[in-house]
């Protein structure tokens, strides 16, 4: 899977090098925005922690994960 990589980050979104803009489940607050760095590192250990547990189904995802229930 190619990784996603952030490039831009809000408090309301992050953007990636390919173009897309996803929104923030939850907006940061103004003051505890993370970096590009911080939030990349994040982006890494979640997909990594969602893929081992499966619920990532394939290496397209980037927002919705494939749950059954």
């Amino acid at each position: 899977m190619p990784r996603t990589v952030i490039t831009h980050v809000t408090e309301t979104e992050f953007q990636t090098e390919d173009g897309r803009t996803i929104p923030h489940p939850v907006p940061f607050l103004k003051d505890e925005v993370p970096s590009v760095e911080e939030l990349q590192k994040w982006y890494d250990h979640w997909y990594a922690v969602f893929q081992a547990q499966g619920i990532i189904a394939d290496s397209s995802w980037v927002g919705e994960p494939d749950v059954e229930g």
